[in-house]
């Protein structure tokens, strides 16, 4: 018997690049990066998640009173996993575990569904997907959202490729776990996995039937929610149907990102043998469907006037329309120069992601400083998000001019995130951020009663902080104030407050006057 030679490096090589799972596995890897590239990996929600875990361990030993763990069916999965993962990897290694798990999730289902539109693998749309991937949604922390996005797309590739009867039940458990992380995407994926289901049935013209049927049915809906509810609706949802609002984040270095996806679909969609199959293709009606369920619907929903509104209905749901524009891009004819383009807008809106999330990590850091010259326990709120008063326009009237245009560029064209919860994360295991929001919304696992020493228990309260117009009361001191006394991450300073005091009667040093003493 001969003896089998042994494989050469280069024989290897081959076979690994030969092997179905290498290029998913490299882009696997390449995908996570940004989860691991900085000290944080967002400075919104994610943060507020982290430390609403670590509020919970403290309420479930005992630690702490006058706040209490509730139980909800949705909005809560990944509430739930996040103290475990604090427990076993501490703070900075759950915040990756769990981030990178949902990337991967969200951008695997949304690809094998876009894939399964086209027939056949669309490797050379990835990079947008990945822009979409990193996008508002992510940014803003939305994780249960996300995660629910992440399920429904898995179950919609699934969907598009099978026909099911019967068999469709294997897939209720997806569905029951969709839903403990979010209601909002389960309910999108029931409507259009239906709407979807009948279209590919019927001919075109019953198509036409179809669509305008269920068009009025958004607005009946968005008549019965308006009518009984307090909705708010705002003219920034006339923009986010596209998806690319998705990639207007921190700015303007933003902006070639979101005209450059519009661009590339305006041209694929321009070209003779694509324009009339992707207008008429069942994705497509999903997607206008989708599109005038965000024009129409409004963005928030208050269900009573004491209650934290239902809210970024829109914004969310631009997440989906910007898969569902990619699947219709899909079935283009594909060309060489299709697959650089995406690399060279991904390569511009993570370079510039990259130099944001490094900021804020800087600003962080800052805090965190600052909160650990405190004994511990105590309450700390932040300002440091509002602009200090040398910023607020004393500059010549055409800078005045330059600084509006740009204001109004950035609010009307770009949006980008609002806020941000870094003082959440510097409190992590030593202080309490006092207007930390979820317990006051009543949306979430933590709860608090009014008076206690740990989070202000009324939203309004909270909006007053966010808005800088919070007045100290008796009860809330000691409490300590992080206000902003420049434009770099370092320029933040912390005092306390007393009785009476609000955001406008803290002064940086070197600002205080000395009328009135």
């Amino acid at each position: 018997m001969e003896a089998k030679e042994p494989s050469t490096p280069s024989q290897l090589l081959s076979k690994l690049l030969k092997s179905p799972w290498t290029l998913p596995i490299a882009a696997s890897v390449a995908l996570v990066i940004p989860c691991f590239w900085q000290p944080i990996v967002s400075a919104v929600d994610v943060q507020s998640h982290l430390y609403n875990a670590w509020l919970g361990e403290l309420i479930n030993r005992g630690v702490i009173h006058g706040l209490w763990v509730g139980y909800q069916s949705t909005n809560v999965l990944i509430d739930m996993i996040l103290p475990w993962l604090i427990r076993c990897f501490g703070v900075s290694g759950a915040e990756r575990i769990v981030t990178s798990v949902l990337v991967l999730v969200f951008f695997w289902g949304a690809f094998h569904f876009i894939s399964a539109v086209r027939g056949h693998t669309a490797y050379w749309l990835a990079p947008w997907l990945a822009i979409l991937s990193y996008g508002y949604v992510f940014q803003l922390g939305l994780l249960n959202y996300y995660l629910s996005c992440g399920i429904v797309f898995w179950l919609l590739a699934i969907a598009w490729r099978q026909r099911f009867g019967w068999r469709a039940l294997w897939a209720a458990p997806f569905l029951i776990l969709a839903w403990l992380a979010h209601p909002l995407p389960v309910l999108w994926f029931l409507s259009v996995a239906t709407y979807c289901w009948l279209a590919r049935r019927v001919q075109v013209r019953i198509q036409a039937l179809l669509f305008l049927g269920c068009v009025a049915a958004v607005f009946l809906v968005r008549s019965y929610v308006v009518a009984r509810y307090l909705s708010f609706w705002t003219h920034t949802q006339l923009r986010l149907w596209t998806g690319i609002d998705q990639s207007l984040l921190h700015g303007w270095p933003y902006l070639p990102v979101g005209l450059g996806f519009l661009l590339f679909s305006a041209v694929l969609l321009g070209e003779p043998e694509n324009r009339w199959r992707a207008m008429v293709s069942v994705p497509a009606q999903a997607y206008f469907l989708t599109a005038v369920a965000i024009i129409a619907i409004p963005t928030a929903i208050r269900v009573s006037m004491y209650g934290a509104a239902a809210g970024a209905i829109a914004e969310r749901l631009s997440l989906l329309s910007g898969v569902l524009l990619l699947a219709v891009l899909s079935r283009s004819i594909y060309r060489r120069w299709y697959l650089a383009a995406g690399l060279l807008t991904a390569a511009i809106f993570f370079g510039a992601l990259y130099y944001d999330i490094g900021t804020k990590a800087r600003v962080e850091a800052k805090m965190e400083k600052l909160v650990e010259t405190l004994p511990a326990g105590e309450r700390v709120i932040s300002f440091a998000d509002l602009p200090d008063d040398d910023e607020r326009g004393n500059g010549s009237m055409s800078g005045g001019k330059l600084t509006h245009l740009t204001e109004w560029v950035l609010t009307h064209l770009v949006g980008g995130l609002q806020g941000n919860h870094l003082l959440s994360r510097a409190c992590i295991g030593h202080c309490f951020d006092y207007a930390n929001y979820e317990p006051s919304t009543g949306q979430f696992r933590v709860h608090a009663l009014p008076g206690n020493p740990v989070v202000l228990a009324s939203n309004a309260e909270v909006g007053t902080v966010e808005s800088g117009t919070y007045v100290a009361k008796t009860g809330d001191l000691p409490l300590y104030a992080l206000i902003r006394c420049g434009p770099a991450p370092g320029d933040i300073i912390m005092e306390p407050m007393t009785v009476g005091e609000s955001r406008s009667t803290l002064a940086c040093p070197g600002t205080r006057s000395d009328s009135g003493k």
